[in-house]
C-alpha cells in the first residue's frame, strides 16, 4: 500500500468545496453541537442521511446514548454559527443554545432557525472508520428555505458568489 502524505491528503481533501451543517443532540435536558461538512443524502427508501464526526468527541457520544440527531444546513449569512461551534470544548446547554435561535421538530434535536434546510433523525446504524464515525440516520422531518448556503472551501467559508466569481 502507498504512503500518502498527510499534507498531501489534507490538501485534495480540502479542494472539496462542500456545504455546512450543525449536528446536534438533545440528551436529559442537555443540548451539544459541532460543524460537520461531512454530510450526505444517502437513500430515498428508506429515507437516510449520513454525518462523520471525530472519534471520541462528546458529540458523538451525546448521539449514542440519545440514539437521535439534527442536522442544519446553514445560509451564507450564517457564518456565526458554523464558527462557534467548529470551536472544540464548548460547554453544553441547557434546552437550547441561548445566543442562537433554534426549533425542536420531532426528536427534540435543536434545528436552527433559517438554515437553509435541516433533517431531524433516528440513528439507524453507525460505523467506526478510522479518527471517525459515521452515523446513519433514519429522517423523520426535513424541510428547506430559501436563500444561498454556507460553502467551505480549501479552509474557509465561502459563499456560492465566492466559489463562482459570479
Amino acid at each position: 500500500m502507498a504512503i500518502v502524505d498527510e499534507g498531501a491528503f489534507k490538501a485534495a481533501a480540502g479542494s472539496f468545496a462542500s456545504g455546512v451543517t450543525v449536528v446536534t443532540t438533545k440528551h436529559e435536558g442537555k443540548v451539544h453541537g459541532m460543524t460537520v461538512s461531512a454530510f450526505a443524502s444517502l437513500s430515498l427508501d428508506p429515507m437516510q442521511i449520513m454525518v462523520s464526526l471525530r472519534t471520541g468527541s462528546r458529540l458523538q457520544g451525546m448521539i449514542e446514548e440519545s440514539k437521535i440527531f439534527g442536522v442544519s444546513i446553514l445560509r451564507e449569512d450564517q457564518k456565526a454559527i458554523a464558527s462557534h461551534f467548529a470551536t472544540r470544548g464548548l460547554d453544553l446547554q441547557d434546552g437550547v443554545f441561548p445566543q442562537f435561535p433554534s426549533d425542536e421538530h420531532v426528536t427534540g434535536s435543536p434545528i436552527f432557525q433559517d438554515a437553509i434546510a435541516y433533517f431531524d433523525c433516528n440513528v439507524f446504524t453507525a460505523y467506526e472508520c478510522g479518527d471517525h464515525i459515521l452515523f446513519v440516520g433514519d429522517v423523520l422531518a426535513a424541510g428547506s428555505n430559501e436563500g444561498q448556503p454556507l460553502g467551505y472551501y480549501k479552509g474557509n467559508y465561502r459563499s456560492i458568489t465566492d466559489l463562482t466569481g459570479a
